[in-house]
């Protein structure tokens, strides 16, 4: 091997850009731009409805109200369940009240017994004719819902 070193080659130097010659010839200075059209600061008014639209925006104007209506049901409905379900737990718990003082009472096992069944019967019999009503309140509810519901989807 040898010690000497060789020069490394050198890299030539990028030539210069050359000027870029535009491609359409530059345009006078006494041309004119076209101006801009003038817009107006209003919208152009809408056109007038037409039959269609007309019955679409009654059939709009009617499911509305129907749903108004049927809300007005479901709230007044509502009302009178929540009435009767707080009836029937003050009649439960006035019973339950009752059963406890006559438990405490008693004075033998059987008037015990007697009085927790005569409890048991009270109770069961209270559950028979609440549910009824409270059925009777949910059945009511719903017809009054669906009542103003009806006519707009038969009329589509």
């Amino acid at each position: 091997m040898s010690d000497e070193k060789q020069p490394k080659a050198k890299r030539a130097a990028p030539e210069p850009p050359t000027a870029i010659e535009p491609a359409e010839p530059a345009l006078e200075a006494a041309s004119v731009l076209p101006e801009p059209e003038v817009k107006s600061a209003l919208p152009a008014p809408l056109p007038e409805p037409s039959r269609g639209e007309d019955r679409c925006f009654a059939a709009y104007r009617a499911t509305l109200a129907s749903i108004g209506e049927s809300q007005a049901a479901v709230a007044s409905d509502m009302t009178a369940l929540a009435l009767e379900m707080s009836d029937l737990v003050r009649a439960g718990l006035t019973a339950a009240g009752d059963s406890v003082s006559a438990l405490l009472t008693a004075r033998s096992l059987v008037d015990a017994v007697e009085a927790q069944l005569g409890f048991g019967r009270r109770s069961i019999d209270a559950l028979a004719v609440g549910s009824a009503r409270v059925g009777e309140i949910g059945l009511r509810l719903a017809n009054d819902a669906a009542k103003p519901m009806l006519p707009p989807i038969a009329a589509v």
